[in-house]
């Protein structure tokens, strides 16, 4: 049988799923919702060549040196409000359909299942804008992705570090007609704990049709979590509910780092090494590298890594705004700056998550207590009096120092 890697280093990227031409492996989740490999042994035939694809038994490699840095916009406004920051992806993207190509990434269903889909047309780019809080199912994403590939047809791949990992080690090659496009993230939550969530608001809130993870109604600098009834109230801000990080439940959870995947505490994949053409992250320093384009509306960061990457920059000129600046102060965004650690509780926590109510979880985990409202309260006042910005300037100096 296949000696796939222990389960704490497994970040459920599904190459080896995706790989195994007889569909011996099954990506199924366990008591913490993640999904792991599961194999069939009576359809397997021990040819190996999942523990090949398996990024984290056999690394991706690519001798990477930043080849350019920029802080990108994307010149129409109403994109740039619907992403995570300035739009960049979204400007790869379209640029990759107008070329005839196919675009995938991560999209929530209307049941908030967080899956890894492709789309066509640009109309439907929106699927793919703001971030998911959620770790997203690969499915058979990088088969489909090599389908295209071999037709010969233009193909960009977005995802987490770790995703972006594992399906080059499925390729088991470059393409020329291959973009790919990771993104800087914390660490994936679990889809189980998500869905406690989702259960426990949508019965607080009676229209609770649509959620916003990084809702920028109050700015980019204080982006909030909102729920919405419809699109068309979203588009006019209209929210059912809105909070943020100190009062929010999931953002809790999730910053709070209780339901984190094991392979995120000794994840590989986040490093000055990429093995994509692009990765994304916000800029927070627009003031110091761009003054006149610091409207608190969203701006991104993007490194290059590739010769290939750099010529499809190029070609993005007239959707977007960018200004080039020292690779050297990319490294500390790139990079974590702090380890992260899972919580004393974990076992206790994800048995909750399996037996508990939603509002018996959520009341256990993080209550809206006093203290928390007070600190709701205090955060809106400081938004109000316009001094939000000047707090997280000084907060991103103090972790970034060195």
């Amino acid at each position: 049988m296949p000696n796939l890697v222990e389960k704490k280093q497994c970040c459920g990227c599904a190459a080896c799923a995706n790989k195994c031409s007889k569909s011996a492996i099954e990506m199924k989740p366990d008591d913490t919702g993640f999904l792991f490999p599961v194999i069939n042994k009576e359809l397997c035939v021990e040819c190996g060549l999942c523990e090949k694809a398996c990024p984290a038994l056999n690394p991706a490699k690519r001798d990477n040196n930043y080849l350019k840095t920029f802080i990108v916009q994307h010149k129409n406004e109403q994109i740039r409000y619907q992403s995570t920051s300035g739009g960049a992806f979204t400007a790869i993207a379209e640029k990759v359909i107008d070329e005839g190509g196919v675009v995938f990434g991560a999209s929530i269903s209307k049941d908030f299942d967080v899956q890894h889909i492709f789309v066509e047309s640009k109309d439907e780019l929106i699927k793919f804008r703001n971030s998911k809080y959620v770790q997203s199912k690969i499915g058979r994403a990088y088969k489909d992705t090599l389908s295209f590939l071999k037709e010969g047809r233009l193909v960009c791949f977005s995802g987490t570090p770790c995703q972006l990992n594992g399906l080059h080690k499925f390729l088991g090659k470059d393409y020329d007609n291959l973009i790919s496009v990771d993104v800087c993230c914390r660490s994936v939550p679990s889809p189980l704990v998500f869905q406690k969530y989702v259960d426990f608001k949508r019965k607080q809130i009676e229209d609770a049709n649509l959620l916003v993870f990084r809702d920028k109604k109050r700015g980019y600098s204080y982006c909030t979590l909102a729920w919405y009834k419809n699109e068309f109230n979203k588009e006019k801000g209209l929210s059912e509910y809105r909070r943020s990080s100190e009062s929010d439940e999931w953002l809790r959870l999730f910053l709070g780092g209780y339901c984190d995947r094991n392979s995120c505490y000794s994840c590989k994949y986040q490093s000055t090494q990429r093995i994509s053409d692009f990765t994304l992250w916000d800029c927070w320093e627009t003031r110091s590298l761009a003054p006149e384009w610091n409207d608190n509306k969203g701006t991104t960061n993007v490194a290059v890594w590739t010769e290939k990457g750099l010529k499809f920059f190029e070609k993005l000129d007239g959707a977007i705004r960018f200004r080039e600046f020292d690779p050297q102060k990319a490294q500390r965004g790139l990079e974590r700056n702090s380890t992260l650690k899972p919580s004393k509780n974990r076992e206790q926590f994800f048995k909750d998550a399996n037996e508990l109510s939603s509002e018996d979880f959520i009341k256990k985990y993080v209550p809206f207590t006093i203290k928390v409202k007070l600190k709701m309260v205090g955060r809106y006042v400081i938004w109000r009096t316009h001094l939000h910005n000047l707090i997280r300037r000084i907060k991103h100096f103090i972790i970034h120092r060195k």
